[in-house]
């Protein structure tokens, strides 16, 4: 009995790694998450390590980003700085001349970490120098729509850094 129970969660949880993948059926999934709370947050890692392979692993990320995002898993900060610039639907080139709402909708790991909070800003800023230029860009985004107090300071350096680069990129254009 217990091997048929054990059974019967695995493939209820195949069924929902399935069912989070999928663009036409991950909003449900993701509130089915979402109203079960953080019980399924270890279940949630182990497929962030070893995805199902059931599942699309590209929709299964997009879920995972939603469903830690819905249950501001602080858990699931390393896999969304991992795939902060990751984008819902096919590459859009002009992202960045987007609303915020309209970047949030398309970057989901982004949209988890400011969900997420301060910790989720602390966490994008100690990963700084190791990001590549569009993971910056998704990086300095959620850092400013979180708007943590102790963010001021680094925002500041980028952007005195920023302004430096604009300065000699400007001269050397002359």
């Amino acid at each position: 009995v217990v091997g048929a129970s054990a059974q019967a969660q695995g493939n209820n949880d195949e069924n929902l790694a399935r069912l989070l993948s999928n663009e036409k059926t991950r909003q449900g999934a993701v509130a089915k998450i979402r109203d079960q709370g953080s019980g399924k947050i270890p279940l949630l890692l182990s497929w962030v390590r070893k995805p199902p392979a059931e599942a699309d692993k590209f929709g299964l990320y997009i879920g995972l980003a939603d469903a830690f995002g819905q249950l501001r898993a602080k858990e699931g900060i390393p896999f969304l700085i991992q795939n902060i610039s990751m984008q819902r639907w096919l590459a859009s080139p002009n992202v960045w001349l987007k609303t915020p709402q309209v970047i949030e909708e398309r970057l989901p790991a982004a949209a988890a970490l400011v969900q997420i909070g301060p910790e989720a800003s602390r966490a994008v800023i100690r990963t700084w120098v190791r990001l590549g230029a569009e993971d910056r860009i998704a990086a300095l985004f959620v850092v400013s729509r979180i708007k943590d107090p102790e963010a001021r300071a680094f925002l500041s350096s980028v952007l005195g850094q920023a302004n430096m680069e604009r300065h000699w990129a400007e001269e050397g254009l002359k």
